[in-house]
């Protein structure tokens, strides 16, 4: 009994050290795993932020076709027909301007870490073929848990090629519409960040952006 008694406290003494030794060397390799210096940190930082980003876009706010309000025209024959007759003649001049001016909302959900957006490219569809392209968001500032507006304008003269031998109103007709089941007018975006150290992260491809009010669709019975 009094040898069990004497072994007991040492037998406790060797598997200490062993536990010790373990513990150090797990705490050895998890130091070795994690990045040591502050500029990996905060690169992986920004990236989370990057990738929680959120762009939605905002219903139109102005758009005009050759002059005329063409905002709420959902069908050709809500533009008049003396109207109608004015566009035709201004795109067989070859002066029919298009102004669209709309927003994307931008909004950095991230809790701790704000990002600079150096621009956002857009392409702006049409029926599903490309309208115009452009940026917006210049050096704007992305701070954490905050969103910011983009603005989108958009100037350009309809050729009567982009018309596909259509009318001017049958054109404008829905083209603003976005609450429509098939909306003809569709934004895709790619964003350009740039880190605390100049470092720039830019996506290799666009990608559509929803609208602020997304339809839902009913489910099927």
């Amino acid at each position: 009994m009094k040898v069990s008694s004497l072994l007991f406290p040492a037998r406790a003494l060797a598997l200490g050290a062993l536990l010790l030794a373990a513990n150090s060397c797990s705490v050895s390799e998890q130091v070795k795993d994690k990045p040591t210096s502050k500029k990996a940190s905060a690169e992986a930082l920004e990236n989370e932020a990057y990738s929680l980003m959120q762009y939605r876009l905002n219903f139109m706010d102005e758009a005009t076709l050759g002059g005329q309000d063409i905002l709420f025209v959902r069908q050709a024959s809500d533009i008049a027909s003396p109207q109608q007759a004015q566009l035709q003649t201004a795109l067989q001049k070859g002066n029919l301007p298009l102004h669209l001016k709309m927003r994307v909302y931008a909004r950095n959900p991230s809790a701790t870490t704000s990002i600079q957006l150096k621009r956002l490219d857009y392409q702006l569809l049409l029926d599903g073929k490309e309208l115009t392209a452009g940026t917006t968001g210049a050096n704007t500032a992305l701070e954490f848990s905050a969103i910011e507006t983009l603005p989108v304008t958009v100037d350009l003269n309809v050729k009567a090629a982009q018309l596909a031998g259509s009318t001017p109103a049958a054109f404008a007709a829905g083209l603003t519409d976005f609450t429509a089941a098939n909306r003809r007018l569709t934004m895709r975006i790619r964003p350009l960040y740039v880190g605390a150290n100049g470092r720039q992260v830019l996506p290799t491809d666009f990608e559509t952006v929803e609208l602020v009010t997304k339809k839902k669709v009913a489910a099927a019975k």
